[in-house]
């Protein structure tokens, strides 16, 4: 597609605000007034105004070169009258082509602004990095997948033990206490009550943080999240610490019995001793850690903030300490003893610091990286009255078997259809639907083993699709600045391949054509002037002496005129631009390979580059002559500017001829194709561009 880019020009970026104000607002009824017709098709006002801006500004105020650019705008439309004529829109690859920059386009337009509002979720995660909650939790499992009936089940279990709580007779905390270990499907978190510890941002699913971070102190709020519903207690609020870099010294119980343990509480309760009696960290993590690393490293735990996986007493024991230095008394974990220290800390970087980090994470982030989309995706959905018809979806079910998941399954031919789902009016049916997933069943999702999981999944993937289908064909109906930016890409396709085809291809196969061309236009085809630094290598005194000799024939040749034994061969290589060469080929046409040429050069720009020059309009001069023991450095020939060949032109020759064959093209064009201005609209918009 990059192709066409020459002939769309500026696939025009303005607004069309900015396109129907140029200067001064020029009048709707103006705006929609034919200014010119192209055989039998009028072209607006509007039309000429979106070509004009891309041309030229508003402020010139030079009201005799909307005639001219007027012109430009009838000799396009012509091009673009010649191309359908040709039928060069009706071609497969241009249909291909066209459509897929059709929905590149339409999709940028649907999603304008997501750029902008994903990096404000950047700075809004990291603006709650600065605060930690302290929350519990009950937590009950229902996939966003799952049936309509099992999601329903757990909405109403969510509210059924909010209300137990709200209502009980007793406190509030005990009954939450209570509800946990009766209700909650998070077995991890039930130990401690369904108190999770304090979070911080990135840590839990965004559904999930939402509901905590826009809560109070004391709050009990609920939050659906992909794999199901949270009923969250809002328990303290902190700033956040920071990052600690830490140590460790760990002991493991040799069993899991009882005097595994107490062995390990004896060890543990010495090497604290030991550090209250003076003994460094250092030392002892050397010599109790079993952790290789550990050992090796003298701890090392590294930076720990509040969102990283590890136990929450290791953490708040750390973000307790107020000193580098610090350790703690022995704490008990559910696999050992440990003392921790604090090495020193880091405070919370500045926003840059983290931008880079959090917008990959966030792209990573299943819960993340689609709110922006889902947030576009539903204004579709009701600017469209998007209806969904839930039951009609898992009566498919029965439609559908196992043999999906291999990728297998044939959808079956049903005589009747069923609405799935109604979109700007408009029915979608299951029968359409099933071909869908027909055609991408192979495209397998990972870790998707239930079939009517995946066909819910595939059923969200489809309504995407037709939403943004029908959103684009809204905008090809109702929005006229992407009608204009369609229109010129269409136009600019279908131009490129008609002058390809009748201008760059003809032209180019067409050597005979260009030589003739070449020949009535020589004196265009010019060398630069330039200088040259040339170095001759010899292999003895006596080839040197010889090319002494003969560029001091050149130079007489050159300066005074004097017409010597060699003059026509000096003028021949000269007129080729190499008159080091009379040199070489002179002496080895004699003595084969008894002198070399290395030749560096410079274009000249300016006079200052033909400083120390007596005269340049002079042909060629040989300023400075050094002589060593095997070469002669020649210190600047200045070359002037000389007829190029066919062959060094080639490149601006063919330039030249491609235009010179499009205008005879264009005058052949202009007789098939008639034009005619409106000149008093003409006469009237000059006052305001």
């Amino acid at each position: 597609m990059k192709k066409y880019a020459v002939f769309v020009l500026i696939v025009c970026m303005l607004p069309l605000a900015l396109i129907s104000q140029p200067g001064h607002p020029i009048p709707e009824s103006l705006m929609s007034d034919t200014i010119v017709t192209i055989d039998s098709v009028p072209y607006t006002t509007r039309d000429f105004v979106w070509f004009y801006t891309k041309y030229t500004s508003y402020e010139t105020g030079d009201s005799a070169g909307v005639d001219s650019y007027l012109d430009k705008f009838v000799e396009y439309r012509m091009k673009v009258a010649e191309a359908e004529r040709m039928q060069l829109d009706t071609t497969k690859a241009f249909r291909d082509d066209f459509f897929k920059y059709l929905k590149i386009t339409a999709h940028d337009r649907m999603y304008a602004g997501a750029e902008k509002k994903r990096e404000e979720l950047v700075k809004l995660e990291y603006d709650r990095l600065h605060w930690d909650y302290e929350v519990a939790h009950i937590f009950v499992k229902s996939n966003i997948y799952d049936s309509p009936a099992a999601k329903k089940a757990a909405e109403e279990k969510i509210k059924q033990i909010h209300d137990e709580i709200f209502h009980a007779a007793t406190l509030p905390e005990y009954t939450y206490r209570k509800c946990v270990q009766k209700y909650s499907d998070d077995n991890l978190s039930k130990e401690y009550d369904g108190n999770v510890g304090f979070i911080t941002a990135m840590v839990s699913p965004f559904e999930y943080e939402n509901a905590v971070y826009n809560a109070n102190v004391g709050d009990m709020v609920t939050a659906r999240t992909a794999e199901g519903w949270y009923l969250i207690n809002i328990l303290q609020k902190r700033p956040t610490k920071g990052a600690v870099d830490a140590a460790i010294i760990m002991i493991y119980p040799q069993s899991e019995d009882e005097a595994g343990w107490n062995a390990a509480k004896q060890t543990i309760d010495s090497v604290y001793e030991q550090l209250q009696a003076g003994v460094p960290f250092d030392t002892l993590s050397a010599r109790y850690n079993l952790n290789d690393r550990l050992r090796e490293t003298n701890g090392l735990l590294g930076l720990i903030d509040n969102g990283m996986p590890y136990s929450r007493e290791i953490k708040e024991t750390l973000f307790a300490m107020e000193h580098d230095g610090d350790y703690s008394k022995p704490l008990k974990l559910p696999y050992g003893y440990a003392i921790v220290k604090r090495r020193w800390i880091l405070p919370l970087p500045g926003f840059e610091a983290y931008r880079s980090a959090y917008e990959k994470r966030i792209e990573a982030d299943k819960s993340r990286c689609s709110v922006v989309d889902e947030e576009y995706l539903e204004n579709m959905k009701k600017n469209l009255s998007y209806k969904p018809n839930e039951q009609e979806l898992e009566n498919c079910m029965q439609y559908i078997d196992a043999s999906i998941l291999l990728g297998k399954w044939t959808a079956p031919k049903l005589e009747t259809d069923a609405t799935l789902f109604v979109l700007n009016g408009e029915n979608y049916g299951r029968n359409e639907f099933f071909r869908y997933l027909e055609m991408i069943q192979k495209n397998h999702l990972r870790d998707v083993h239930d079939k009517d999981m995946l066909v819910r999944i595939r059923f969200d993937d489809y309504v995407t699709r037709r939403v943004e289908f029908a959103t684009m064909k809204q905008m090809e109906k109702n929005d006229k600045e992407f009608q204009y930016i369609m229109q010129e890409y269409h136009d600019g396709m279908i131009v490129y391949d008609l002058i390809n085809q009748e201008v760059l291809q003809p032209a180019a196969e067409d050597s005979v054509g260009m030589k003739f061309y070449y020949n009535q236009h020589k004196e265009q085809y010019m060398t630069e002037p330039r200088k040259e630094h040339v170095t001759f290598f010899t292999n003895d005194e006596k080839t040197q002496a010889k090319a002494l000799k003969l560029l001091d024939e050149q130079r007489m040749w050159y300066w005074e005129g004097v017409v010597g034994k060699h003059a026509q061969k000096i003028a021949y290589y000269e007129d080729k631009g190499t008159p080091q060469m009379f040199i070489v080929n002179e002496i080895n046409a004699k003595r084969p390979n008894s002198i070399s040429v290395d030749v560096g050069d410079k274009i000249l720009k300016t006079a200052d580059d033909v400083v120390d020059t007596v005269n340049v309009d002079c042909k060629t001069m040989c300023e400075k002559i050094a002589v060593f023991e095997n070469k002669l450095k020649v210190h600047y020939y200045y070359i002037a500017s000389r007829q190029q060949t066919i062959k060094e032109a080639k490149e601006q020759l063919m330039i030249d001829y491609q235009r010179q064959v499009e205008e005879q093209w264009l005058r052949a064009v202009k007789k098939r194709h008639n034009a005619v201005v409106n000149q008093s609209v003409v006469d009237e918009i000059k006052q305001y561009l």
